[in-house]
């Protein structure tokens, strides 16, 4: 799996970029590397772009391994959002691969999308109204 992160300043938004085949090692890489770079706060927004990921054939052990990772790196991830973006048609198989496995409940929300502009939308929202400037959800 690769990946890009980028931070979009005008909207203060993190932006990761995916593409290869998904497995534990190179995602928990990536999400390393997210939370050490310069712009990533506890409560930080981002989106995942994940149009060009593979993720069919992820095993259970391997999604336990991520969920471990974000468990024992709770406090550093905050209460932010995570608007995750898959190609169009499946939204669905995503919702099913995480549907396996111990379910973990965090505070950073986690909302898929199959439209980027969507994603984006829902994931500033937050920013604004941490702002104080919309009491919108």
């Amino acid at each position: 799996m690769n990946y890009k992160i980028t931070y979009m300043a005008s909207m203060d938004l993190l932006s990761i970029k995916t593409n290869g085949r998904m497995n534990a090692d190179d995602f928990i890489a990536m999400a390393k590397d997210l939370l050490r770079h310069p712009q990533c706060f506890p409560n930080s927004n981002a989106v995942f772009d994940h149009t060009a990921l593979k993720f069919d054939g992820v095993s259970v052990n391997d999604l336990q391994k991520i969920r471990e990772f974000h468990m024992n790196n709770e406090e550093r991830i905050g209460n932010g959002r995570s608007a995750i973006v898959v190609k169009t048609g499946l939204s669905k198989e995503w919702h099913k691969l995480w549907s396996q496995g111990e379910k973990i409940k965090t505070g950073n929300k986690v909302k898929v999308f199959e439209n980027y502009n969507d994603a984006i939308n829902w994931a500033i929202k937050r920013a604004i109204t941490q702002e104080g400037r919309s009491k919108n959800d």
